[in-house]
C-alpha cells in the first residue's frame, strides 16, 4: 500500500509544486513571494495539526454538522460508538452530486457525510444500522490507507486535482469527436514513437520526458485501482467484524450498487459478536 500511494502521490505533488511556482512567478515579485510563503506556511500549519476544522471543511467542501443534523445522526453515532468506532467530529457536504460519496473519513476521528444520508436517516429511508454501516465502511478505508499528514497532502495536491478535473471536463466535452477514444487508447504507441524519434535526432531528454508522462497515464490509474481494491477489502472486513456486513450488503443491493459475487460473500460472512455487558440489579 505504501508503494502504491507513492506512485499516485509523487506525480501529484510534483505537478502541484511546479504549478504553484509557475503561478507565483507570474505574479509581481513581492506578491508572488508573499503568496509562496503563505502557501508554505499553510502547509506547515496543517502538518502540525493546526486549522483542522476549516481545512476539513474546505478540502471536503463540507461544514460542521448543525445541531439538528447531530440530533438526527446521534443514534447512528451511538451505534458506532457501541461497536468500538468513535466518530469525534461530523461534517456534512455542502452539495451532493452523482459522484459524491455517502461518507468519507478524514483525519483520525472525523467523517464527512452526504446531506442525502442525513435526510434518508431522518425520513426512515435508511435505518440506523445501515447508516452506521456506511460510515464504518468509510472509517475502514481510512484505516486501510493510513494516510500521513493527510490534510497537508490534500492541500498540497489541490492544484493537481484541479488540473485533472479540467482535463476530464475537456475530454467529456470533445468525446463526441470521431476517433477520440481510439486516439486515447493508442497514446502508448505515440509515446514509443516520441522516444524513438527524439533519440534518433539526438534529443533524448524531451522524448524520454514525454514518454514518461504518457507512461504515468497508465501507471497512476492502475495504482489507484489497486489501492481501491485493497482498501475495499479492508473496509468490508471492518464492517463484517462489527456485525454490519449483511446490513451493508442489503443497503448496496437495494440501491443497485454493482457488487461482485466475491464481495457479496465477503460481506455476508457471519462473525460472532462478543456479548455486550449487562447490568445486574442486586436487590437487598
Amino acid at each position: 500500500m505504501t508503494v502504491l500511494r507513492v506512485v499516485t502521490l509523487a506525480p501529484a505533488l510534483l505537478v502541484s509544486f511546479v504549478l504553484t511556482v509557475v503561478v507565483c512567478a507570474l505574479l509581481p515579485p513581492v506578491l508572488g513571494l508573499v503568496a509562496f510563503l503563505a502557501a508554505a506556511g499553510l502547509l506547515v500549519a496543517l502538518a502540525i495539526g493546526q486549522l483542522e476544522v476549516p481545512a476539513i471543511a474546505a478540502l471536503t467542501r463540507s461544514r460542521p454538522a448543525t445541531a439538528a443534523e447531530l440530533q438526527v445522526m446521534a443514534p447512528v453515532l451511538a451505534e458506532l460508538g457501541g461497536r468500538g468506532v468513535d466518530v469525534g467530529a461530523l461534517f456534512v457536504r455542502r452539495r451532493q452530486g452523482p459522484s459524491t460519496p455517502v461518507a468519507v473519513a478524514i483525519t483520525d476521528r472525523a467523517v464527512a457525510v452526504s446531506p442525502g444520508l442525513v435526510d434518508a436517516t431522518y425520513r426512515g429511508g435508511v435505518t440506523v444500522a445501515e447508516a452506521a454501516a456506511a460510515m464504518a465502511h468509510a472509517v475502514g478505508r481510512h484505516r486501510a490507507v493510513r494516510p500521513r499528514l493527510e490534510l497537508a497532502v490534500l492541500a498540497a495536491t489541490a492544484p493537481w486535482r484541479l488540473v485533472v478535473a479540467m482535463f476530464r471536463g475537456v475530454g467529456r466535452a470533445f468525446a463526441w469527436l470521431p476517433f477520440m477514444r481510439l486516439a486515447w487508447t493508442l497514446r502508448g504507441v505515440v509515446g514509443v514513437i516520441c522516444i524513438v524519434q527524439s533519440v534518433a535526432e539526438g534529443r533524448a531528454a524531451p522524448g524520454i520526458l514525454g514518454g514518461a508522462v504518457i507512461a504515468l497515464t497508465y501507471l497512476v490509474p492502475a495504482a489507484g485501482r489497486r489501492i481501491e481494491a485493497r482498501s475495499e477489502a479492508a473496509d468490508d472486513e471492518l464492517v463484517v467484524s462489527l456485525g454490519l456486513g449483511a446490513v451493508l450488503a442489503g443497503l448496496l443491493r437495494r440501491h443497485g450498487h454493482p457488487m461482485t459475487l466475491e464481495r457479496l460473500q465477503r460481506l455476508e460472512t457471519v462473525v460472532e459478536q462478543p456479548e455486550r455487558p449487562r447490568l445486574h440489579l442486586v436487590h437487598g
